[in-house]
């Protein structure tokens, strides 16, 4: 898949600046795109409270605000990316911060040979991987390689698209789970007469397709970008040798996603969202949410 792989790099590529704002906790209010970023790594940041002295990999580290937010907790960091451009954020930012810019590596979450050479110095207490899954070919592959780099009972937060949000946002995403997921196997009488009762109930036409960015790079829509059941994680987290542990919700939205800045003003809706985050373990969550972490434990 090259060229999957390849739009999904040149896509995060152009989005460097779009991530470091998403952490700045001076614009959370401010910046255009709602910052999901930012509750995802509070939710981790908290989990790390009581563990003094963690060895914590970042398997697909970005431009490098969530591991400087850990290390500024006082735990030894090394990360990896396999974006040029977020690996050299990265690298600047660490040294800006007085870390070892070879403590950041550019790798492939996919391939374990890319990135066992930060074992070396020890398996990992903790590893995250944010943002990453929805794009990768394997995503048990992913997960067992996580696997290799940590120490029995060292700990994996893994981020994943919340396929069960398509049931609340009545729009595209609506129809096509319905037809593509949930009638995949039904017989032709189903499928129309189910296509033609959703025609009028559901907003087929939004969100708009992102294409391409402002800057002519492959949009979101245009890359790989898979969704997941969260009811489907045990299972999978099992498989890759781990146990279970617990989901942590985040990207609330307070109302139908299609109704911000339209009958709910984006302030308001951003406030709304804002206060909902303060619990990523709200039941709600699972159809309130576009995303969601687990936290699960190497055996």
């Amino acid at each position: 898949m090259p060229e999957k792989t390849d739009s999904v790099r040149e896509h995060y590529g152009d989005l460097v600046q779009n991530y470091t704002d998403a952490y700045d906790t001076g614009k959370l209010r401010n910046v255009p795109i709602y910052p999901a970023a930012h509750f995802r790594l509070q939710n981790f940041l908290k989990t790390l409270q009581g563990e003094p002295n963690q060895r914590v990999l970042d398997g697909g580290c970005g431009e490098g605000s969530p591991l400087l937010a850990v290390a500024n907790q006082g735990h030894e960091v090394r990360g990896f990316d396999f974006t040029d451009e977020m690996v050299e954020s990265a690298k600047r930012r660490f040294t800006k911060n007085g870390l070892d810019p070879e403590w950041i590596i550019q790798a492939s979450i996919e391939e374990y040979d890319t990135f066992a050479s930060l074992t070396e110095d020890g398996l990992f207490d903790t590893a995250i991987c944010f943002g990453v899954l929805p794009h990768v070919n394997s995503e048990l592959t992913c997960l067992q390689n996580l696997h290799k780099a940590l120490r029995k009972g060292g700990k994996v937060h893994v981020s994943f698209r919340n396929e069960l949000f398509n049931m609340f946002t009545f729009n595209r995403f609506t129809y096509d789970y319905i037809m593509d997921t949930l009638f995949a196997d039904a017989p032709s009488e189903i499928t129309e007469t189910a296509a033609e009762f959703l025609e009028d109930r559901v907003e087929r036409n939004i969100p708009p397709l992102r294409i391409s960015t402002e800057r002519g790079k492959p949009g979101y829509d245009a890359i790989k970008a898979k969704m997941h059941n969260p009811l489907d994680m045990p299972g999978l987290f099992e498989q890759a040798g781990f146990r279970f542990n617990r989901i942590f919700w985040y990207h609330f939205h307070p109302i139908f996603p299609m109704l911000e800045g339209k009958k709910i003003d984006k302030s308001q809706f951003r406030e709304a969202a804002f206060e909902l985050e303060k619990n990523p373990f709200d039941s709600r969550g699972a159809f309130l949410c576009s995303a969601f972490v687990v936290e699960a434990t190497a055996e």
